[in-house]
Order: C-alpha cells, then sequence, then structure tokens
C-alpha cells in the first residue's frame, strides 16, 4: 500500500478550490507554493495548479479544512480575493 493510500481519511470526495490571485506570482512565490503544498497533509498529491490568474487545488476536507488551505497559500506569499470552492470526485 502506498503512503497516499495509507493516508486516506475515508471521505467519499475531495474539495477543490479555485482561487483567483491578484498579481502575477513569481517564481520564488511559486516555489514557496509548491513547497508548502507538499508539506501539507490531506492535499491531493499533484492537484496544485497555477496560472497566470488562478490557482486550483484539491484537500481533503475531512484532514484540512478551507480556511487552512487558503490561509498555507497566502502564507506562502499568494495574494488573492476571491476563493470558490467545488466538490470533485475521489480521485
Amino acid at each position: 500500500m502506498d503512503d497516499e493510500a495509507k493516508n486516506l481519511s475515508g471521505a467519499e470526495e475531495y474539495v477543490s478550490l479555485s482561487i483567483e490571485i491578484t498579481k502575477p506570482i513569481d517564481p520564488k512565490t511559486e516555489k514557496n507554493i509548491r513547497e508548502a503544498v507538499e508539506k501539507a497533509d490531506g492535499i491531493l498529491d499533484d492537484s496544485l495548479h497555477l496560472t497566470e490568474k488562478t490557482i486550483t487545488i484539491c484537500y481533503d476536507p475531512v484532514r484540512l479544512g478551507k480556511d487552512e488551505v487558503v490561509n498555507l497559500l497566502k502564507q506562502a506569499g499568494a495574494e488573492f480575493d476571491s476563493v470558490q470552492a467545488d466538490r470533485a470526485p475521489l480521485l
């Protein structure tokens, strides 16, 4: 059994966050975000996607709350105003 399977909480689905950023993410901030996400428990591996205008990420709502994900991204240097959460099937 791989590490991801061992750490599943039993949640039926992940929650997908789509975040509109207020300014483009520079390389240093991108590195900080990626490192913070890698260390976080409850974020689906390889779910982080960064574009010029958005950040999308999937997390396990049983192990990690929306506010915790938002704070994690803000502490890593992301600047944004709008956060939208949607349910996503377990991947």
